[in-house]
């Protein structure tokens, strides 16, 4: 298996978090333009109050440097260690599908038994990552595995 595409599914959620900041930044900017929001508000996020939904867009964008950032390590020290295996891979995959689910969820109907169950796929999924690595690190390692 060629190492780097573990590297894919890493990429893939660069462009969800970079589409998540596009679209704060555009309603942000709409917001400020149609009056709704002071551009005062932005130079010390204390002067006035932005709207609900821009402030549902940030506390989203604020989601994706929260545990993702595991998910990004752990990809990392997956790639350089040469621990890629089908099992890390898919488990990158559904970190990533699951946080596409997720952002689905609370930038859309906001439903939170379902978003609270896709963030606890994610975190099964990052879970399996590291779990996978381990586990691929011990056995290089000469470590008996029980």
């Amino acid at each position: 298996m060629n190492p780097t595409i573990v590297l894919y599914p890493a990429i893939a959620m660069f462009f969800l978090t970079f589409g998540v900041m596009l679209r704060m930044g555009l309603a942000r900017y709409l917001a400020i333009h149609d009056g709704s929001v002071s551009i005062k508000y932005y130079r010390t996020f204390n002067d006035g109050e932005q709207t609900e939904r821009l402030h549902l867009l940030s506390r989203h964008l604020q989601n994706h440097f929260e545990i993702p950032p595991l998910f990004y390590i752990g990809i990392l020290f997956t790639y350089v260690s040469g621990a890629v295996t089908v099992y890390s891979v898919g488990f990158a995959w559904l970190f990533f599908l699951a946080r596409c689910v997720h952002s689905f969820i609370h930038l859309g109907s906001n439903n939170v038994s379902a978003r609270f169950f896709t963030f606890g796929v994610s975190l099964a999924a990052l879970a399996g990552l590291w779990i996978t690595l381990l586990v691929s690190l011990l056995g290089a390692s000469g470590v008996p595995q029980t």
